[in-house]
């Protein structure tokens, strides 16, 4: 019995600490995602900086973060972006001063900066003076400090090549030393990302003012084929580590609780049966995240992760899916309704692929129909037929052409429902299209509820 209860207090612990490790690692992806949406967004350094900044302190609740380019013929940083948490806003405001207006000169005499800049190290403080000493009167470095909590002060290099280009500073409202390891490695796995971003920045607008002199064109234009290889590099190793990084400690996870549940490690209670179920539902739900987020990356890549095979059951994909979303339309109160037809169809198929983009959309209509329900119909006449109603929130008529051919695409009413990135549908559309099919939606407006039309091609 004591060796059962030491078993299971062991698996407890690596399940808790599988769980951190995944939870960081998940916030990790999250947050490179949002600096890749960023990028897509803009091209000029400032905007992309000052997006960086409130992106970095958003996500992980600083009280600030500024973004600095290295001027090495001036020896000086000099502020790009500088965001801001509300209460340090109120103190500035204050005091009156903004940060984002200080340039920081002399930097190779500069104790605190010199590391990062000539010696490519990071470096903290719990210290304002340390930062700001000669630049801000001492009182108001001690106000600021005070009133809106700041801890430690974080400085990164970004390294562009074998120079600093610049520096990232973030302000904490802990002191550095609680951060655990993951918490850690969490903020320095976006530093190369952020450096990328901010050079691809600065080589678009070089790119802007080269058009008069044809050689620096030539040279500019060589200098970027080398950056985008390079980003395109880094892309590719990170696809490649982010699939071992999250799978890996979600297989365990998965593993562990299955394990639990079947009694090899004894009998559970209900209660710790019950909080496992969770940790699967959870472990599920994080691993479609994951694949779909690869997947995406891979279509932006210009590379398919759609593998075609012959023979799949495409009543089987439907069913699985109506399954795994069964739960989520309960608890929403709703009906989900698969029809099966008089007989199945086969289709050439990427299986795992194929049911993730068909969950996308159900689970899309699931989300924003309030009342009423979803129905599934599977048909046949000279191409396979999956057609997904639902009677919920319905699309303006301008948005039945543009849902699925882009991300971020979202109407006004679905903002107001649930949050989400608007990139579900789009790579549904992506993975069918793979498939050599089209899909499509219908509806009569807004509140009349919508009709998805997936179309593939027989076997």
């Amino acid at each position: 019995m004591f060796n059962l209860f030491n078993g299971n207090k062991k698996i407890t612990e690596k399940l808790y600490e599988q769980n951190l490790e995944l939870a960081v690692k998940n916030k990790t992806l999250s947050l490179l995602e949002s600096l890749y949406q960023a990028s897509v967004l803009t091209l000029m350094p400032e905007d992309m900086a000052s997006k960086i900044a409130d992106i970095i302190r958003k996500d992980l609740n600083l009280e600030f973060a500024g973004v600095f380019a290295f001027e090495k013929e001036s020896d000086s940083l000099l502020p790009l972006a500088f965001s801001k948490s509300e209460r340090l806003i109120k103190t500035l405001n204050t005091l009156g001063f903004l940060f984002k207006d200080i340039r920081i000169s002399n930097i190779s005499k500069h104790d605190f900066f010199k590391k990062a800049i000539y010696y490519k190290k990071e470096n903290s403080t719990n210290n304002l003076q340390e930062v700001w000493g000669e630049l801000i009167p001492g009182e108001h470095l001690a106000a600021v400090k005070t009133e809106s909590n700041i801890k430690t002060v974080l400085l990164y290099p970004l390294i562009k090549g074998e120079e600093v280009s610049g520096v990232l500073l973030l302000g904490l409202n802990r002191d550095y030393t609680t951060l655990n390891t993951f918490e850690r490695g969490f903020i320095k796995s976006c530093i190369n990302a952020i450096a990328l971003l901010l050079d691809k920045a600065y080589l678009y607008k070089d790119l802007q003012a080269s058009y008069e002199v044809e050689k620096r064109a030539h040279e500019i234009e060589k200098k970027a084929k080398e950056e985008i290889e390079q980003l395109d590099t880094f892309k590719d190793h990170f696809l490649t580590q982010a699939q071992h990084d999250l799978r890996t400690p979600l297989t365990a996870i998965m593993g562990y609780t299955d394990m639990i549940v079947q009694g090899m490690y004894g009998k559970q209670t209900k209660k710790t049966l019950d909080v496992v179920s969770k940790i699967q539902m959870v472990s599920k739900s994080m691993k479609a995240k994951a694949d779909n987020f690869l997947d995406l990356a891979q279509f932006q890549l210009g590379k398919s992760p759609v593998t075609l095979t012959e023979g799949v059951e495409m009543f089987s994909v439907l069913d699985e899916v109506q399954k795994e979303l069964e739960f989520k339309a309960q608890t929403k109160g709703i009906y989900l309704k698969l029809q099966k037809p008089e007989r199945d169809f086969l289709v050439r198929a990427d299986k795992e692929k194929l049911k993730a983009a068909i969950f996308n959309i159900a689970d899309n209509a699931i989300k924003y129909t309030p009342t009423g329900g979803v129905t599934i119909t599977l048909k046949n006449h000279d191409t396979v037929k999956i057609i997904i109603t639902d009677t919920g929130i319905g699309l303006p008529k301008e948005k039945l052409g543009t849902i699925f051919g882009g991300m971020f695409e979202r109407t006004e009413a679905a903002k107001k429902i649930a949050p989400g990135a608007g990139v579900g549908l789009y790579l549904s559309a992506q993975i069918i299209k793979a498939h050599h099919g089209k899909v499509w939606v219908e509806s009569e407006g807004e509140g009349k509820g919508s009709t998805f039309h997936i179309e593939l091609p027989l076997q």
